[in-house]
């Protein structure tokens, strides 16, 4: 199948999420794992293609498909046929999580170093969507289903290397290299599995190596008949992309596998700082009835002071004096004024008499007077 029609075949597999074999997927979350790449991750109906059991992960192999996305996802999510990886890669650097990485399924095959199962469960599988070897047939390079791939002229769309058998191997795109490689570190850093790739394409010596090894393996490193990965250019550059050392910092943007968790626990102590901080502004707003108000009207009671009505109304008053005079009013109806006079004047009176009397008694001590 040539590379335009392979790219139309993925657009159409992006649209719809239906497989070459009709099964249809539901896109269940779409993570950033930096460098502007994503990974979205699909499921069909059911789920027995993959072993729902977590282990721990050392390593990372790298696969080809010998296909295209619609065929390749069909193959990796059969109803009762444990054979999967995690990840695959088309060329348009889209990755599809097939299942989570923290889980497994058969990806190596019968024979493999170090054992199927274990190798499987210790390793994160990912299948780069790529043809694989090519063959020449006249001015053509053919793929494993005797379909044309490309002219031989077209040298962008394949890499000329003798491997195994073969001589041609169809390229990776440029974007799909960068997809690869961020989701390798991306996995390194999540899984704390070293950038170290190993060296070569040939097997492990021994079962106990394979099975000890840390890193970036391929296909080739436990099985003698396949030929995912070769050491190409694509090959190469995913290496080169890849550093030994895991970055302290994610390329752009953190891991969101690991966010999606976190974001929702953000500093737990500012928010219910700030939520505690409005009961306390309640207590303000609740009026204290200002005692003020009520106790005002209740010191009115208090009318003692203001009234001390008596200060001693004038005792001048005295009413008996004045009753004493009632019959005056006849000769002297000019008002009461005259009534006061009378009452005044007998009270004039007695202070001179007695005046008189206290002088004649000091003239008398003093011998003035005889």
């Amino acid at each position: 199948m040539r590379p335009e029609t392979i790219q139309k075949r993925e657009d159409e597999f992006f649209s719809n999420l239906t497989n070459s074999s009709g099964v249809k997927y539901k896109l269940t979350a779409t993570t950033d794992i930096g460098n502007d790449v994503k990974v979205y991750s699909i499921r069909p109906d059911f789920n027995s293609y993959y072993y729902n059991v977590r282990t721990v992960k050392k390593s990372i192999c790298l696969h080809f498909t010998v296909g295209y996305i619609k065929s390749d996802t069909s193959s990796l999510s059969k109803a009762d046929n444990h054979v999967s990886v995690s990840y695959v890669v088309d060329r348009s650097g889209r990755i599809y999580e097939m299942f989570p990485d923290t889980e497994w399924s058969y990806h190596l095959g019968s024979g493999a170093v170090g054992g199927n199962g274990a190798m499987s469960k210790q390793s994160i599988g990912i299948e780069i969507s790529n043809y694989g070897p090519l063959k020449l047939s006249g001015e053509n390079l053919v793929d494993a289903y005797k379909n044309e791939y490309c002219k031989v002229s077209e040298t962008e769309f394949y890499s000329k290397h003798s491997y195994r058998g073969y001589d041609y191997y169809a390229s990776m795109t440029d974007v799909q290299i960068d997809a690869v490689a961020t989701l390798v570190k991306y996995l390194g850093r999540k899984h704390n599995i070293p950038m170290n790739f190993k060296p070569d394409d040939n097997p492990f010596a021994t079962d106990a190596e394979a099975k000890a090894f840390k890193g970036v393996f391929y296909h080739t490193n436990v099985r003698k008949d396949k030929f995912d990965w070769p050491f190409t250019p694509s090959l190469k550059a995913i290496i080169a992309k890849c550093s030994d050392e895991l970055p302290e910092v994610p390329e752009s943007k953190p891991d969101a596998t690991a966010t999606e968790p976190q974001p929702a626990e953000p500093p737990a102590g500012v928010e219910p700082a700030v939520e505690e901080a409005k009961p306390e502004v309640a207590p303000v707003a609740e009026p204290t009835p200002e005692p003020a108000p009520t106790p005002e009207p209740v010191k009115p009671a208090e009318p003692a002071p203001a009234p001390q009505p008596a200060p001693a109304p004038s005792p001048a008053p005295q009413p008996a004096p004045v009753q004493q005079p009632q019959a005056a009013p006849k000769t002297q109806p000019a008002s009461q004024k005259p009534a006061q006079t009378s009452a005044t004047k007998p009270a004039a009176s007695k202070p001179t008499s007695l005046f008189d009397m206290i002088i004649s008694l000091i003239l008398q001590l003093l011998g003035l007077k005889k």
